[in-house]
């Protein structure tokens, strides 16, 4: 399906990543695959509940896949454990199924995702779905997995055969998760030696190491300010390709594009989020941050896109949608939009940057 080449941004399914997705340009399409993650419905802090229903908070999601990627075209999609293990639908269908129908109607080639500690209903829906759909399974292995697990490559054995699968229709996703400021140091190494207890990674159909090291908020940023994050999971990508150690086969690149891997709990109601915009870089992201957007307003960006525009990391309004609504932005020839716009704005620019990155590299 693809090599060490090719990316995987794994995306929180919300409306920001799905317009990001949208705006690509046919060059950057093909050459990415994006692994998307269902959110958990939004909790109402004042009821004490949920906010949706889940036959509410999954209604829509296969149209949004459809308009946002379109069909003949693969990716992943992933129900976390956000579920609860006895949670269906109003018919007492199970949750993934109902998502996999949902796309299936609508000629979406999604591949389904499967953790090594999903429930058996879960794994049994994904058996069902992967006879159904011939398009194999994904396996997503995590860094705990190989405390919990005293072998994983049986484990990941025993998942295999409970969906019906094996490894030349399987694509095998190694996500390190979240990079903690303790763990800047993390060397390749580390990660080599891991790789290298995965089992015969050769037979897989795709090979993925994905991580992130983009924070869980920007609070602790100064406002009306500019502040650089590394992209540690682009570095650490690159010291393991090109270490020069033995490795078992050689890694796809995947990351969280501009999110930490899990959305903060906070209340909306006591919420004061700034206005800020988040820039992909070579080997950081430069954030440039406005002040609380209850007392100051959107118009803020205007600002902070006239910064960007001036600064040497620009890509130019042609690089990618996300790129021209910036410039637009600037110039004030388009609104100020809302927080869902940013972020499909620092998406898109980001998308279009990794893969540019990686044709980059490979080509020389």
């Amino acid at each position: 399906m693809f090599g060490h080449d090719h990316y995987v941004p794994i995306l929180k399914g919300k409306n920001g990543e799905f317009g990001a997705l949208q705006t690509l340009a046919p060059s950057v399409r093909t050459a990415l695959t994006p692994l998307l993650e269902i959110p958990p419905i939004d909790w109402d802090y004042g009821q004490g509940r949920p906010k949706k229903t889940i036959d509410h908070h999954l209604k829509k999601l296969g149209q949004k896949i459809e308009h946002a990627w379109g069909r003949n075209r693969r990716l992943f999609v992933d129900l976390p454990a956000w579920i609860p293990e006895a949670e269906r639908m109003s018919d007492g269908e199970h949750p993934l199924h109902y998502v996999f129908r949902s796309l299936r109607t609508r000629g979406v080639e999604a591949i389904p995702v499967v953790g090594l500690l999903r429930t058996d209903e879960y794994l049994q829906a994904c058996r069902e779905i992967v006879a159904q759909d011939n398009r194999g399974i994904c396996v997503r292995i995590q860094r705990e997995d190989f405390v919990e697990f005293d072998d994983v490559g049986r484990t990941i054995g025993r998942v295999l055969n409970a969906v019906g699968s094996n490894m030349q229709n399987g694509d095998l996703v190694f996500d390190l998760g979240s990079l903690t400021p303790g763990e800047r140091n993390l060397d390749a190494r580390t990660v080599i030696r891991l790789i290298n207890q995965l089992p015969e990674l050769s037979k897989w159909r795709t090979f993925t190491f994905a991580s992130t090291s983009f924070p869980q908020s920007l609070i602790g940023l100064p406002p009306s300010d500019s502040s650089w994050i590394p992209r540690q999971e682009w570095t650490l990508w690159l010291d393991v390709v090109q270490s020069g150690e033995v490795l078992a086969r050689i890694p796809a690149f995947g990351d969280y594009a501009i999110s930490h891997t899990e959305p903060p709990e906070v209340d909306p109601r006591i919420m004061r989020p700034s206005a800020s915009i988040r820039y992909t870089c070579e080997s950081a992201w430069l954030v440039l941050k406005g002040r609380n957007l209850r007392d100051y307003q959107f118009p803020q960006f205007h600002d902070l896109c006239r910064d960007l525009i001036q600064r040497q990391e620009y890509s130019g309004r042609q690089f990618s949608w996300g790129d021209e609504y910036i410039d637009d932005c600037a110039a004030e020839r388009v609104g100020t939009g809302n927080l869902t716009t940013w972020r499909k704005v620092g998406t898109s620019h980001h998308l279009a940057f990794v893969v540019h990155q990686i044709a980059t590299l490979i080509g020389s």
